[in-house]
């Protein structure tokens, strides 16, 4: 078919285009298409035009209309687009010679036309574009794969990404003819698809599903592929491999393979230069394999079925080494060895059964003599079949006729095409249960998961790899059918193509004629219609005598065939026809169409081969053998025969089924071309290549999109480019793209010849031609001005040189004059002249030095004070930011968990309601109105029945009586009687049926007597249940009204409270003024006492007593001198004093001990009342604290509106609870009571929640509003629905309410802690009390009587009395003692939490500081003794949350862990410290493995490295002294001594890389990966650079803002993984590996997505990537991290690149230091890349670029670089380092003063020793 009259014709341009010296393509028989240029101008009335070609002949074109113009050729900056669809003229030689610059000057293989990928056989090797560096440069690209180069990677990338965006299945469909790639490409996408959809391996040992894919190919290319003329590895059938995926998408999880149409007859036949399937050739090259051993297989030549085709040797190809392969895929995929053993066994047969050969014989053929032993081996060694039988039925056949059977002896050639029948049937059924096999070791986890493998998956990607069309000089049955499979693809590929084509259309909501495209349906008809030739064929086959000769007739005879365009015939009669495909006209043979689609064999053949006694013949076999007989010949059993399908039935039908599914799904497509015959590395014939894309579709994509607007350009592409073809405006082209671009072609194009997009501008074909010559000649007019205006300003600036020369030379000659005669005066004047002026020199010198110095010291005092001040207020900042942001994350992620528990409560009380409906609507259709229903219309057809049978008796009495005159009606007559009887007989069943269904209704009507007596007892339950709801409802309203009241009460109380502090206050004013009277008092009776203590030392007292007695002196001597320091009134002085000077009788001193013993007790009594006031005053002042401290929080929280809510919130909780009760207990659920208590437990902590939020945010807004009153605008109330964290721009107003609500929930703890103390000093003073009138009823049951005894007694029961109330006053004084230090406590605790309440900047650090250092007096020895280690482990692991180990001491766990080693270590308990170990290295590895967030990674990471150097710090090894070199004597000493903690470093070190991995990975990688394009190499922070004046940057500074996010964000990103970092207590060792990893990967992708992007590789881009760079670079130096610069070394050197000078004169320097950190083939690619501004400079050329790559070359080698280095293209993108642990960080915190924060409650757990 004509490419030129197909595609381009129809496209006409103006004459103006058609110029002298205007390109064109002009037909050649040997290129097809030439250049040429025209010699001269063609017009309306031009018919012959001369032009002239590249190979410098000039020819004439004849011109008949204008339909017959010459094409013109595109632009030069348009030759070699990756996109055919992007050039401006779209027809025939545009898109050939495209392909072949781009093949041949570029090596690319790959080109797109539209959504097709051209894929072009190299023939060399290209393993380098195929690497796994490559599928991570198109991995996770997406859409955007397709801004990347064309790529079969891009093709499943986009595959991948539309399945898992969309939801749809996808399908891959690789088409071409033998030779062209396709099996190749189809590897390749398997390949990619199994790299980046990975499925997890079983534990089991089992092979991944990818690796199985993967293993299938060998396999199918040994057993479906052999050598033909035109390819040496030609897949001789279809295959459709569809790979499943998981609802996802993201994985694999099964595939399922499906083949079409095997080339059967190559197993018989080989054309010259060609081969058998390689399966056979293997098996011979490995006949020596132990698994092949006892075949005694011989080499290929010994066998007639290999030898056919001449030399057997493929160059290049190891057929042993491919056997190897083979068998390594085939155990990979699950086959045992007998079952490999069977194939290999049933595949030798078939080689034996070709070499058996026949002669004529009498009558009959018969096998030849020689081929007796082969016959022999085949039946006894290999098929186990009956030799006899198989010499009988090879050479005859039995004919079944009705009643007999005839055997007929067959011709030579008759038993030939029997045994080649033979083979071709077992092969195809070995073919399809290896296939079979495959597909079940591919769906193996399917079948072991239970799931059914029939049903299609609801995701997958189908590979479609389908022989192209095909043409030769002899085409048979199996061309017809190849054609007619691509007949439909074609079908189907443009109907897609004009349906996305219209679909961009709209999608621009662009108006667009619809356009007529070839439809092949008409040739499809032909094929597959009604009356078709499949059908006409298919009858054929069914006839006994059929032949090709009746089919051929039937074709010429046919009406229908006749009328269709598509079929011809030759107009020399033959047995030919020919078929006019879309590609081209083919003519087909017709000998073997009728046998070669009967495709039969004997049916006694086939029994003699399903009797082996080789089991698996007849698994392969299966049950098809009884459906493989001929149809031709009948069943034993007349009336049951059964008819096989034809083979062109069968693949219509599988072809039909194919459709179907790529109709279901979204098709991509790639069209290999085959370039030459000759199999020469990158040579392009562009004869070869032209039939191939016409039969391919390629060019019918192209005339698609030509019939349109095929050239389309973003606006800002096409400003920049056409921005000096419109000038009235200078900055529109930059400012506003669009209306520029519609402006210039108003301007410069016709209406109607462009169309004004939403994005793009789209333009029809020549139209981006014209707008280039207009540029042309735009800049060529510039040109001559610019011209113009410097030849100008040379001949001007000529003539003033001139002109001022003549000047100088008179005024030279007049100076001269004039210098003689005032030489003397200006000699005298200038000597007093340069005195004057060095002395004033050197005197400012001096004097500008002096205030240079000091202005510069000051500039450096006052910078450094401002950068510190300004550097506190950023930190502080930050933390706030970070605190707040971190707090609302946490409220809004347990109101979201509150929230879906509610809901799923819900869904199960909705749940139980359904069921409940369901069950009535069942009962309800078992009912008797239901079946009366059912029924109703069954009796109506009984009485028409019946009416109709009354009628049918009239009638046949009519008839009856009439009988005698109608003979013919009676005949008629009796058949209505037939069929009234079985009408009758319907009836009386219907009527039976009616019975059948009255006894059922009778049975349901016992059944709902019963149904109604349980409905009566569910009433009763549900007016139990009513009356105990409304019993509930009267307690809750009841529970109501006692809250109402008690909160009336706390109110009345609280008055109460404040009359009660006043009359406290007077009371204690009065208590106070009393205790001055009692201590005057007491100062009274202490001197009087005094006194009488002279009684102890009379001389009563200094008599000798017994041993009993001098205890009891010495008791109570004891006892005195405890009562002297007790009371503080008595001195040893005075107590001698006394001693010395008492004197009298007995009586008296009876007398006056009895007085003192009063007052003793007086005393006591006075200080017992005197601590009773000191008790309740101190209880005063607690409870007027207490108060204060309520009113404080009351007034600084939202505790009132609380309260208030809380009321609010329990009126509208009664009202719903009391609806939910009521829906509740209308059910019949026993389960009623638990669901309503858990909704209840559940509502209340929800209500508890939103009461407090509410509460908050009332008093948060309340004081907005008051705050706000002068503003513009009010805060809206928090249950407006209307309030936003967007009300303050810096985020503060989130970050107040989350700190109120803290406060808030802070504020209500110390209320209840405050009311908990003062109700525990009460219990305290009431405890005292009691205990002291307990003392008092002891001291009066044994009060001391001297008067009742005698003296000893007295004196004695004196000494006992003194030393009983010595004890008791130093119980008690413990005791109080006791109790004030626990208050003391208290109050301090109190005091510490209500510190920010008092204290408007106090921090919560202080706070926990305040309760973690209370006892910071107390002195350690840095040790930690542990008493529960598990949960130890636990706490400081689990509990130590990133939120609050930020307010404690950095590196907290670290040095805790590392004081209780050295606690074990000083004890010598090497298993308890073991044991710790393990416990919190368990608790921590399970923590770190788990988890994703990136403060708890951090936070671990930085403390398992402190630890680890704390390890080394305080290690007893000496082999490292610097470790230890900095240390203090104080840390010398806590050195290890007993154990050595090396093993424990080591797991520190596992645990320090896992941890790093885990951040990098799990927290960063795939935060910091979606920014690093955006930010780096998209975004274009230096636009603003270019703008002209400040109106412009002001007019667009929301967009440059907008812009500016991109890379403030990377920057944000990287700046919160620094500050949490250092805020954890990260030293420089950590911060710069895990920011210099950053570094490195941002580096690596942003350089390897470049390289693949030609949009980034100019001048331009260059620019803007290098300032985004300069921008981090920054970053890194105002954090200190410089040495992390280098790591951007290698994007910096690729941005110098593209902005240096690319000719052969700057070789050097692109070769040299310039590009030392790049590899040679990055600086290749790049420059490959390079996408040149304007026509100001050219593209680089293929020989410069070979240039630059030998001088890199010779670098690599100068330099001794790595070989693989050379080679190396792509950077390692996220590959992750071990982290470096041999730096050491010195650690000076001090062990001494460590202690244990109380907010962790770890007192309990370990104490410091």
């Amino acid at each position: 078919m004509d490419g030129g009259a197909t595609l381009g014709r129809g496209q006409l341009f103006p004459l103006q285009n058609f110029k002298k010296g205007v390109r064109i393509w002009h037909r050649h028989p040997t290129l097809v298409w030439i250049g040429a240029t025209l010699e001269e101008d063609i017009t309306f009335q031009t018919r012959n035009v001369r032009i002239r070609l590249e190979d410098d002949t000039e020819v004439e074109y004849a011109i008949k209309s204008l339909d017959q113009l010459p094409f013109l050729r595109n632009p030069a900056f348009l030759v070699g687009k990756d996109d055919l669809t992007l050039l401006s003229y779209l027809h025939e030689p545009a898109v050939l010679h495209n392909l072949q610059v781009r093949f041949v000057k570029g090596s690319s293989i790959y080109t797109y036309c539209g959504i097709v990928l051209v894929a072009i056989n190299p023939y060399a090797d290209c393993s380098h574009i195929y690497g796994e560096e490559i599928i991570q440069v198109y991995r996770g690209a997406g859409k955007s794969a397709r801004e990347m180069d064309p790529h079969i990677f891009a093709v499943a990338e986009e595959a991948h990404f539309d399945m898992g965006a969309f939801g749809k299945s996808q399908s891959i469909i690789v088409s071409g003819e033998s030779g062209a790639g396709k099996t190749v490409s189809a590897k390749f996408v398997m390949r990619y698809l199994a790299s980046v959809a990975a499925s997890k391996t079983r534990n089991g040992g089992t092979t991944s599903i990818e690796a199985r894919v993967l293993a299938s190919n060998p396999i199918m290319e040994s057993i479906g592929n052999a050598k033909t003329i035109r390819n040496d590895n030609s897949s001789r059938f279809g295959k459709f491999i569809q790979i499943n995926f998981c609802e996802r998408g993201r994985r694999i999880v099964g595939a399922e393979m499906k083949t079409y149409l095997l080339e059967k007859s190559r197993l018989v036949f080989q054309a010259p230069g060609e081969r058998n399937y390689h399966i056979f050739y293997q098996l011979c090259a490995a006949r020596n394999h132990q698994v092949l051993k006892d075949l005694h297989l011989g080499p290929c030549e010994s066998y007639s079925y290999l030898t056919q085709g001449g030399d057997s040797r493929i160059p290049g190809v190891d057929d042993k080494a491919d056997f190897e392969a083979l068998l390594k895929a085939l155990q990979l995929l699950g086959f045992d060895e007998k079952q490999m053993s069977d194939v290999f066994r049933l595949l030798a047969g078939l080689l034996l059964l070709g070499n058996v050969h026949f002669e004529n014989g009498e009558g009959s053929s018969a096998v030849s003599a020689s081929s007796c032993q082969e016959i022999s081996r085949l039946c006894r060694e290999f098929w186990k079949i009956s030799e006899s039988d198989l010499r009988i039925w090879l050479t005859r056949r039995e004919i079944r006729a009705v009643n007999e059977i005839v055997t007929k002896p067959l011709t030579k050639n008759e038993a030939v095409r029997s045994r080649d029948a033979l083979t071709k049937m077992l092969y195809s059924h070995l073919f399809g249960w290896l296939v079979d096999k495959i597909n079940e070791a591919l769906n193996e986890k399917d079948k072991l998961d239970g799931t059914n493998q029939k049903k299609r998956p609801d995701r997958f990607i189908g590979v479609l790899d389908i022989y192209g069309f095909e043409t030769f000089d002899v085409n048979s049955f199996e061309q017809f059918s190849i054609n007619y499979a691509n007949e439909k693809l074609q079908q189907q590929f443009n109907q897609h193509v004009f349906k996305l084509e219209q679909e961009e259309y709209i999608r621009e909501e662009i108006e667009w004629v619809r356009v007529d495209f070839h439809d092949n349906q008409p040739a499809i008809d032909l094929i597959e219609g009604p009356v078709g030739m499949i059908n006409l064929l298919d009858e054929q086959c069914k006839r006994l005598n059929g032949s090709d000769a009746d089919w051929l007739s039937q074709l010429q005879n046919s009406t229908e065939l006749k009328r269709n365009p598509q079929l011809a015939f030759p107009k020399v009669r033959s047995n030919d026809f020919i078929v006019r495909h879309f590609a081209a006209d083919v003519t087909y043979s017709t000998d073997g169409f009728v046998e070669k689609n009967r495709d039969a064999i004997g049916e006694q053949l086939l029994d003699v081969v399903v009797a082996s006694k080789f089991p698996f013949i007849r698994t392969v076999i299966g049950s098809t053998a009884p459906t493989s007989v001929s149809s031709s010949s009948s069943s034993s059993t007349p009336g049951k025969r059964t008819i096989k399908k034809t083979v062109a039935s069968q693949f219509r039908d599988s072809l039909k089924e194919l459709m179907s599914v790529l109709c279901s799904t979204r098709p991509h497509y790639v069209r290999c071309i085959k370039p030459n015959d000759s199999k020469i590395s990158f040579d392009f014939e562009p004869k070869r290549a032209i039939q191939q894309l016409r039969a391919c579709g390629v060019l019918e994509t192209v005339r698609i999109s030509a019939a349109g607007f095929p050239s389309r350009y973003p606006y800002e592409e096409f400003a920049r480019r056409y921005r000096v073809i419109y000038t009235k405006e200078a900055a529109l082209w930059r400012d506003k793209p669009k209306q520029f671009a519609e402006l210039a072609c108003q301007q410069c194009l016709e209406e109607g010849k462009y169309a004004v997009g939403k994005t793009k501008i789209f333009l029809r074909t020549g139209q981006v031609a014209v707008l280039e010559r207009v540029r042309l000649d735009t800049l060529a007019a510039a040109a001559t001005v610019i011209q113009k205006m410097w030849k100008g300003f040379l001949a001007r600036r000529k003539y003033e040189t001139m002109r001022r020369s003549l000047l100088i030379v008179q005024a030279s000659l007049k100076a001269f004059l004039a210098f003689r005669r005032i030489k003397y005066l200006q000699m005298h004047r200038a000597v007093i002249v340069m005195q004057s002026a060095v002395r004033g020199y050197l005197e400012r010198r001096k004097y500008e030095q002096i205030r240079d110095s000091i202005i510069g010291i000051q500039a450096m005092f006052k910078a450094n004070r401002v950068r510190r001040y300004v550097e506190k207020l950023r930190y502080e900042k930050s933390a706030i930011t970070i605190q707040a942001a971190w707090r609302g994350y946490l409220a809004r992620r347990e109101q979201i968990a509150n929230r879906k528990k509610v809901v799923m409560v819900q869904c199960a009380v909705r749940k139980w309601l359904a069921k409940r409906r369901l069950r009535e609507l069942k009962i309800e259709a078992r009912s008797v109105g239901h079946l009366q229903k059912l029924n109703t219309g069954l009796e109506n057809k009984i009485i028409e029945l019946q009416m109709r049978l009354d009628i049918a008796n009239a009638r046949t009495k009519e008839e009856a009586e009439k009988f005698a005159t109608a003979s013919k009606n009676l005949q008629k007559t009796k058949a209505d009687l037939a069929m009234m009887e079985a009408e009758r007989l319907t009836l009386l069943e219907a009527r039976n049926r009616v019975e059948v269904l009255q006894e059922e209704v009778e049975r349901l009507e016992t059944e709902c007597d019963l149904k109604e007596a349980q409905r009566g007892g569910m009433e009763t339950k549900m007016v139990e249940l009513q009356s105990r709801l409304d019993q509930m409802q009267s307690e809750s309203g009841q529970t109501i009204v006692e809250l109402t009241e008690q909160l009336e009460k706390a109110k009345a109380d609280r008055v109460l409270w404040d009359e009660e502090r006043q009359r406290m206050e007077a009371a204690l004013n009065t208590e106070r003024s009393a205790r001055n009277a009692l201590d005057a008092e007491m100062a009274a009776m202490r001197e009087q006492l005094m006194k009488n203590v002279d009684l102890f030392e009379s001389s009563t007292f200094q008599k000798r007593p017994s041993q009993k007695k001098n205890r009891d002196d010495d008791s109570c001597s004891r006892t005195t001198s405890n009562l002297s320091q007790l009371t503080g009134s008595f001195t040893a002085e005075t107590i001698n004093g006394v001693h010395s000077t008492s004197r009298g009788s007995p009586e008296v001193l009876l007398d006056n001990m009895a007085s003192t013993f009063e007052q003793l007790r007086m005393i006591n009594d006075l200080r017992q009342r005197n601590e009773h006031c000191q008790r309740e005053t101190e209880r005063m002042k607690a409870i007027i604290e207490a108060s204060t401290l309520i009113e404080t929080l009351d007034k600084k929280t939202s505790l009132k509106a609380f309260e208030s809510i809380r009321v609010g919130e329990l009126e509208g909780a009664y009202n719903r609870l009391k609806n939910d009760m009521e829906r509740l207990v209308s059910g019949e659920n026993g389960a009623t009571h638990s669901v309503f208590e858990r909704i209840m437990e559940e509502n209340e902590r929800l209500r508890e929640e939103a009461v407090e939020l509410r509460s908050m945010l009332s008093s948060h807004f309340e004081k907005q509003s008051v705050a706000g009153s002068s503003g513009y605008r009010r805060s809206p109330r928090p249950d407006s629905g209307h309030c936003s964290g967007a009300d303050s721009e810096d985020g503060s107003s989130g970050a107040d309410l989350e700190e109120d609500l803290c406060i808030e929930r802070q504020c209500r703890h110390l209320k209840n802690l405050a009311e908990n103390l003062t109700k525990m000093l009460t219990n305290q003073n009431l405890e005292i009390e009691r205990l002291q009138q307990q003392l008092r009823f002891s001291e009066s049951q044994t009060v001391f009587r001297p008067s009742d005894c005698s003296l000893d007694e007295a004196v004695r029961g004196a000494h006992k009395q003194t030393q009983l109330l010595a004890q008791q006053n130093m119980d008690l004084n413990d005791k109080l003692t006791r109790q004030s230090e626990e208050l003391a406590e208290a109050r301090a605790q109190l005091r510490g939490y209500s510190g920010p309440l008092g204290l408007e900047n106090a921090s919560d650090e202080e706070i926990i500081r305040l309760e973690a250092f209370e006892k910071g007096s107390i002195k350690h020895s840095g040790f930690l003794e542990v008493y529960n280690v598990p949960e130890f482990a636990r706490i400081i692991v689990c509990e130590l949350k990133p939120t609050l180990a930020r307010l404690l001491t950095k590196n907290l766990p670290a040095y805790l862990l590392v004081a209780a080693f050295r606690n074990h270590d000083e004890k010598r308990d090497e298993t308890a410290l073991t044991g710790l170990f393990s416990s919190v290295h368990l608790v921590l590895k399970d923590t770190i493995s788990r988890s994703h967030d990136l403060d708890l990674l951090s936070l671990w990471l930085v403390n398992l490295w402190r630890l680890f150097n704390l390890l080394r710090q305080y290690s007893g090894e000496d082999s490292q002294p610097e470790w230890h070199v900095a240390n203090t004597e104080t840390q010398n000493s806590y050195r290890f001594k007993a154990y050595d903690v090396a093993p424990i470093r080591d797991q520190l070190k596992l645990r320090i890389e896992e941890c790093y991995t885990s951040l990098m990975k799990k927290a960063i990688e795939h935060v910091l990966s979606p920014k690093i394009v955006p930010g780096i190499l998209q975004h274009e922070s230096s636009s603003d650079l270019m703008t002209a004046g400040q109106e412009r940057r002001d007019r667009n500074s929301g967009s440059v803002e907008s812009q500016r996010k991109s890379l403030d964000d990377l920057l944000q990103f990287m700046e919160i993984v620094h500050t949490k970092l250092t805020t954890y207590g990260g030293d420089d060792i950590v911060v710069k590996q895990v920011i210099g990893q950053m570094a490195r990967w941002m580096c690596a992708l942003a350089l390897n997505y470049m390289m693949f992007r030609r949009e980034l590789c100019n001048f331009e881009k260059a620019i803007q990537i290098k300032h985004n760079v300069t921008q981090i670079q920054n970053w890194l130096n105002a954090k200190g991290l410089s040495d992390c610069r280098d790591h951007f070394e290698p994007l910096v050197q690729a941005c110098h690149l593209l902005q240096s000078r690319k000719d052969p004169s700057n070789l050097d320097t692109l070769c040299g230091e310039m590009t030392s950190r790049l590899k040679p083939r990055q600086v290749v690619a790049i420059l490959q890349h390079y996408d040149p501004s304007d026509e100001m400079e050219d593209g680089l050329s293929p020989e410069f670029l070979v240039q630059i790559q030998k001088k890199l070359n010779e670098r690599a080698i100068a330099n001794n670089d790595p070989i693989e280095d050379k080679d190396k293209l792509i950077m390692l993108g996220t590959y992750l380092p071990p982290f470096d642990t041999q730096p050491f960080s010195y650690s000076d915190f001090p062990l001494e003063t460590l202690s244990l924060p109380s907010c962790l409650h770890m007192q309990s757990v370990c104490r410091l020793v």
